[in-house]
């Protein structure tokens, strides 16, 4: 706001002759904003105040942010007319230094050796001292008879005095010089940085939006700006604390941003994350690969939305990556707090609080030969879900030079792979900023691909989609998702050319399809073009079904008298065909009449039904059909037997446990673990096959083992089933064009683990030679006898040993392995009862119960 100077004379006048002078900074508001930072309470109060009314000044004593003891000041208002244009307040903090306040006009003054002055809240300037008269000391001299200074040395108040304020601390910030910059009007004026504005964060989410720390830094050519605030808080958070910190060089400029957050709701832990780039036009490194762009963040109990390939240009960490302006690297252009708001506000956050999730990203921009551009990012996420994700944009310009571009092509490109979930998806399609031969000429879509495995209940399904699929020919919901592909290209105001395509190939089948419009207009004549292909392949059985459509016609409205007549004209063919058995039909359409002729077989309404032998070629082959696997336990192949029924080499094992799978391709009904049983030991429901249109069929899985000539039944060994998916298409009962493709959780195979070896309780007939020994004259030396000499290795004491049974004897590992010896003893008759499961109290005992670490023999 404007100052009077009659207000200002008018509190002058006042005054009592000694007293004290207050002038509030809301007087001054407009004309002096960083009073604060100079005077204490945030006002000008001169104690034993000497006042001029007339010439606007006031001295005497007032207490400043530099310390806490009244120092002598001075106050000068400059007026210009009825307004206040200027203010030079001035404070001599002793030892020849000094503290001014300057603004407005009174900025041009000249400022005394060893002062500080802060000059419309933007900088804060120190003065140097003058060069000083030249002392000589005649009894002292050079090698060219020249005298020299004379050697004194300086007291500390001297030094101190001549090294000058190195840091002004005060209530509302810490100022600290920096070297010599340039000169202003004949003074030596060194920059300093500024932390300005600092006041207390306060209740976030309480009303206080806006208070927190502001840092303004600039000293060019680097200029360093940023605010850590409290913002408004909205669901699902009720606390938000944010910031930005914004630097330019010149050469690179970059920003970091961050917020801690709490959300609304009970117990539900605060979350953090922090992102920053740095970025450069110019570029850095060789001139094949240019790097000008790099970027790193990490979040804590928070998770990144991870974007599609098409909407990669709008993910916020991305852009920054390739131009850090466009996140708020230039505050002229961007508020950098509303881009923070974005990332974590609205109802779909790009950053949102996961509980006990941690993520960490990396990224690079770089050019490649001067005509690739690019940029890539790793984000890794952990906790609730790992998730590893790559993302990336690249496109380059035809040509490299000049204005007139032909053809310019950006890729974005996700890949994330979730290993835990067990899914793998790919996905790659054009930006916004695809365009060939003309700027109008625009090109869209994607392709996506993805892949389930491991233990996700559709494992071993897949979908490449491109392009979006077509109404009639729903996939599942799991598939890829993918825009329109195709383009789009208007040639002036009269002609307009779209073209579309779509493919999606899965377990099940193939289909693909695209379209050409055409379309001419000018004044009343109007023309077009429309093409369309559509073909469908299935698998099991072989099945196609193909369609192609195109249609020609032209329009012309003429005026016949006073009426106007619009005659149109349309000629147009499509052929369907469709097999085995081949059939079709053709479809003639003239602007006066349309007809159908058919040809060959007639289109199916069900797949016909396979025989056994048909069905046979689609599975796979028989040494890949039925598979058994040796896990654990195995030591080789033997020799076969001459008299063996199978030329398979036996297996060598370990008679102390053996492990092994057997396992099929196919959906098992029953299973029996001896070679002639009639009662299986695991059923499941029966088994259909789609291509032969047969349905509650047994599938029996039997496995047993040869053995000394002989086949020995499995019955007794321990047994867990393998469980997975199998394709609808082969094992369903019902073609559903909308499914998913798989029928989850049939049983494919059986784990099969070795009893535990049986020793019997008997040692049976001990002859006397079984229990004869060597016997030992009785003068041998015995094994303790005194004289002995010691054998075997020496005992050591390594260390740390009662800190690894401190550390092991109650851990997860430990606890497992004692589960697995009391089952195993139990299995082998001894039945040790109920266990102490918790064994905390000797890994805190271990550290008192040894008097030193235990000595180690090597074992064997």
């Amino acid at each position: 706001m404007s100052v009077r100077v009659g207000d200002i004379r008018e509190i002058l006048q006042l005054a009592a002759p000694g007293g004290a002078v207050e002038i509030p900074a809301s007087v001054l508001d407009g004309c002096a904003p960083d009073v604060g930072l100079v005077f204490r309470g945030g006002e000008l109060r001169v104690e034993g105040a000497v006042c001029d009314p007339k010439e606007l000044w006031v001295t005497g004593q007032a207490a400043t942010t530099a310390g806490a003891a009244l120092v002598p000041v001075r106050v000068a208002f400059t007026g210009d007319g009825e307004l206040v244009i200027g203010t030079l307040a001035t404070a001599d903090l002793g030892e020849g230094r000094g503290l001014l306040l300057i603004d407005g006009a009174a900025a041009g003054a000249e400022l005394p050796p060893g002062a500080w002055a802060v000059a419309d809240g933007r900088a804060l300037r120190l003065t140097g001292r003058g060069p000083a008269a030249a002392q000589t000391d005649a009894g002292r001299l050079d090698g060219l008879g020249r005298s020299l200074p004379p050697v004194r040395l300086r007291t500390a108040a001297e030094r101190e005095r001549d090294r000058g304020p190195r840091a002004l601390v005060t209530e509302h910030g810490i100022l600290v010089p920096r070297p010599p910059a340039y000169r202003r009007a004949g003074v030596r004026v060194l920059e300093s940085p500024m932390v300005r504005g600092w006041s207390p964060i306060g209740t976030p989410g309480g009303g206080d939006v806006g208070n927190g720390i502001s840092v303004n830094y600039e000293s060019p050519p680097l200029r360093i700006a940023g605010a850590l605030t409290a913002l408004p808080a909205s669901p699902p958070y009720k606390a938000v604390i944010g910031g930005t910190l914004l630097m330019d060089t010149g050469t690179f400029n970059g920003s970091l941003m961050g917020a801690y957050v709490v959300p609304d709701g009970n117990g539900a832990r605060p979350s953090l994350f922090a992102y920053g780039s740095l970025g450069s036009e110019t570029g850095i490194g060789l001139p094949c690969f240019q790097v000008r762009g790099i970027a790193a963040g990490f979040g804590w109990n928070s998770r990144v939305r991870v974007p599609s390939a098409e909407a990669l240009g709008e993910f916020p960490f991305l852009v920054a990556l390739d131009n850090p302006g466009e996140i708020g690297a230039d505050e002229d252009e961007v508020d950098p707090l509303s881009v923070l708001n974005k990332l974590i506000g609205g109802s779909n956050p790009w950053v949102r609080p996961q509980e006990g999730d941690l993520w960490l990203a990396a990224g690079l921009a770089f050019d490649c030969f001067a005509s690739l551009r690019g940029r890539m990012m790793a984000l890794v996420q952990t906790g609730s879900d790992l998730t590893i994700s790559l993302l990336g944009a690249g496109g380059a310009e035809l040509p490299t030079k000049g204005d007139k571009k032909i053809a310019r092509v950006e890729i974005g490109i996700e890949a994330t792979l979730r290993p835990m979930a067990g899914e793998l998806s790919f996905s790659a399609g054009f930006t916004e900023k695809t365009f060939l031969i003309d700027p109008n000429c625009k090109l869209r879509g994607g392709v996506g691909m993805k892949f389930w495995f491991g233990k996700h209940p559709k494992a071993g399904d897949f979908a490449l989609i491109l392009g979006a699929i077509p109404r009639g020919r729903e996939l599942p919901a799991r598939y890829p998702k993918q825009q329109p592909a195709g383009l789009t290209w208007g040639i002036g105001d009269t002609v307009n050319i779209t073209g579309s395509a779509y493919a999606a190939l899965t377990p099940k089948s193939l289909m693909a399809g695209g379209g050409l419009d055409v379309t001419f207009h000018a004044g009343p004549l109007r023309a077009w073009l429309h093409a369309r292909v559509d073909a469908l392949v299935e698998w099991n059985p072989f099945y196609f079904d193909v369609g192609i459509g195109v249609r020609v016609g032209v329009s012309a409205t003429i005026k016949v008298w006073f009426v106007k007549v619009t005659i149109s004209i349309e000629v147009g063919v499509s052929v369907r065909v469709w097999g085995p058995a081949v059939g079709g039909e053709a479809t003639v359409h003239l602007w006066f009449i349309s007809f159908t002729i058919g040809f060959g077989a007639d289109r199916r309404r069900e797949p016909p039904a396979l025989d056994w032998g048909g069905f046979q070629g689609m599975l796979p082959p028989p040494a890949t059909m039925v598979r058994t696997t040796a896990i654990s336990g195995y030591a080789g192949e033997g020799t076969s037997a001459p008299a063996a029924r199978s030329a398979v080499k036996p297996w060598l094992v370990d008679s102390g446990g053996f492990t092994f799978t057997a396992d099929t391709q196919a959906p098992v009904s029953k299973v029996f673990l001896d070679r002639d049983s009639t009662m299986p030991v695991e059923t499941d429901r029966t088994v259909d096959i789609l291509p032969m249109q047969v349905k509650g069929r047994d599938s029996e899985l039997r496995v047993w083992l040869d053995y000394n000539d002989g086949t020995e039944s499995l019955t007794d060994w321990g047994r867990t089933l393998i469980r997975g998916n199998v394709v609808n298409g082969l094992w369903g009962t019902s073609r559903d064009p909308g499914g998913d493709g798989l029928i989850p959780d049939r049983i494919l195979g059986v784990r099969l683990i070795s009893p535990p070896v049986d020793y019997g309780e008997s040692t049976g007939f001990i002859d006397e030679k079984g229990i004869s020994f060597d016997p030992i004259a009785p003068d041998g030396n015995q094994p303790l006898s005194a004289g002995e000499e010691p054998s075997g290795a020496d005992p050591q004491r390594p260390g740390r040993v009662i800190e690894k049974i401190q550390d092991g004897i109650d851990a997860a590992g430990t606890r497992s392995n004692r589960s697995a010896l009391t089952s195993a003893l139990g299995r082998l008759g001894s039945q040790l009862g109920t266990l102490d499961s918790d064994l905390s109290g000797y890994a805190r005992a271990a550290g008192t119960a040894f008097t030193a670490n235990p000595m180690l023999v090597p074992a064997g």
